[in-house]
């Protein structure tokens, strides 16, 4: 399920959904971390472990740090917008480096 409306959204995907999508803004950070703190609560108030919710991003740009404090959050997918006509499939390198990094 994605979406981020605090009220009904959240509540659904703590009753259902498996994985949880949300666009990550880095300029707007705050945010994304605020409706994952309004899911835990809608976790906790539906009686559901969160941990059984996958949390998946769609983001632009990449961003070591922000890429970071996501995954320590507990993001576990990351989409990326990529768009035509061309499909310039170069702006995956640099995730792609920096996931492979963390095998490591």
């Amino acid at each position: 399920i994605g979406g981020g409306g605090e009220k009904k959204t959240l509540k659904m995907v703590a009753e259902h959904a498996t994985i949880w999508h949300y666009f990550y803004n880095p300029e707007q950070a705050d945010t994304w971390f605020h409706k994952l703190s309004v899911l835990n609560e809608w976790c906790d108030k539906v009686g559901r472990d969160r941990s059984e919710i996958e949390v998946s991003v769609g983001i632009d740009a990449f961003d070591e740090d922000h890429a970071n404090k996501l995954v320590e959050a507990g993001v576990t997918e990351f989409t990326i917008g990529i768009n035509g006509p061309e499909y310039d499939l170069s702006v995956t390198d640099p995730w792609l480096a920096w996931r492979d990094s963390l095998k490591e």
